[in-house]
């Protein structure tokens, strides 16, 4: 897949002071490296949750991204939670020897827990979590496929709900009081339906909504709450990386 450029609309605020002094408050950033991602995003920061929902392919590499640009940025850890088998530590290395870092030294600084189910989820996110962070003191909290599990037909709706209600209650709690860089993804083809309120509840709770919309020669990524969005174009097919596009900075 070839980047060729991209566009973008971006609403820009007003002159209300208390709006400029938000804007320049320095923050601690980990950037995504898709270059238009980050210009719109302004990079994933600290002490806020985001949520990358879509059906871009693009967005199944960016866990692996962030694992390395937090130990390139901070040297620091990145706790990762994988709710449907998408961690992948060889892609992560790749993308280490790519940006020229010590793979095993990424490697070493990233903890993978893997759930099957919501059950298993939950007792990632409300037992054990805390003192994982305790421990590693990481500077990012990754929850990949975040969705997944609590879409299980074999729990309840109910169920599912009151789970995921209290999992993102506790990381909320936890992004805040650890000053973490927290991301949530569901890179589905069909996206993120509202089934059992699911995508409510996450879109709710969420300080910023990435949506990545993958189209037939574009991908439209749009911010929800930001209400900012860009036009990543494809001009031409083929088995190229991404980076040697000017997507990975």
């Amino acid at each position: 897949m070839k980047i060729e450029g991209s566009t973008s609309n971006v609403k820009m605020p007003n002159n209300n002071p208390l709006l400029v002094k938000k804007v320049l408050k320095p923050d601690i950033i980990v950037l995504s490296g898709i270059k238009d991602l980050d210009e719109l995003l302004g990079g994933f920061k600290a002490g806020e949750i985001t949520f990358i929902d879509g059906n871009s392919d693009i967005i199944s590499s960016i866990p692996n991204q962030l694992c390395v640009n937090t130990y390139r940025t901070f040297k620091s850890d990145t706790i990762y939670i994988d709710g449907g088998m998408g961690a992948n530590p060889y892609e992560i290395a790749r993308y280490a020897r790519i940006m020229e870092v010590d793979q095993k030294d990424v490697l070493r600084h990233i903890h993978i827990s893997r759930a099957f189910t919501v059950y298993q989820m939950s007792t990632l996110i409300s037992d054990m979590l805390e003192s994982a962070i305790k421990k590693h003191s990481p500077r990012t909290l990754i929850v990949g496929r975040f969705p997944l599990l609590y879409l299980d037909k074999d729990v309840k709706k109910n169920e599912s709900q009151i789970i995921l209600k209290k999992n993102i209650e506790k990381i909320r709690t936890l992004t805040t009081n650890y000053n973490l860089i927290t991301v949530f993804t569901n890179p589905d083809k069909k996206m993120l339906s509202n089934l059992r309120d699911i995508r409510t509840t996450i879109y709710s709770n969420a300080d910023e909504i990435v949506r990545m919309n993958q189209m037939e020669k574009s991908i439209h990524i749009t911010l929800i709450k930001g209400e900012k969005d860009a036009t990543i174009l494809i001009c031409a097919e083929g088995q190229l990386r991404l980076q040697d596009f000017g997507m990975v900075m």
